[in-house]
């Protein structure tokens, strides 16, 4: 099963993510900020994708923990999730607008882990 990194400050939001994902196959390891985020990132667990909320309080909002994580795990997929945009990329990052609905979530998450894949003989297991 891959597993998906959600950081989310609102402790709903990040539960609804958490459900999402799993219902979709994910295992899911969940931060409540982006220095909690950053610690996991750090970590030694095994991470395919990170999912970040924009807007976190603390050291580390979601650009940095994107930065962050295309520095210490470049091959992650990324996506960024906001209540204050109307969706778009930054780069090769796609944000999902909030409130998003599951589908979104999903399918967002797949595109962004497909990027990943070598392009010779993409195939996905998710």
């Amino acid at each position: 099963m891959p597993t998906a990194l959600v950081v989310e400050d609102d402790p709903d939001v990040r539960s609804i993510a958490r459900d999402i994902l799993e219902e979709a196959g994910f295992d899911v390891v969940e931060a409540a900020d982006g220095d909690q985020g950053l610690a996991k990132l750090a970590g030694p667990e095994h991470l395919d994708v990170l999912v970040t909320d924009w807007d976190m309080p603390g050291r580390v909002d979601g650009m940095g923990l994107l930065a962050e994580a295309a520095k210490l795990r470049p091959q992650m997929a990324r996506v960024m999730v906001s209540g204050c945009t109307a969706g778009g990329s930054v780069g090769d990052v796609t944000i999902l607008p909030k409130p998003y609905r599951s589908h979104q979530v999903i399918a967002s998450v797949r595109a962004a882990m497909e990027s990943r894949l070598p392009a010779t003989g993409r195939t996905s297991a998710f």
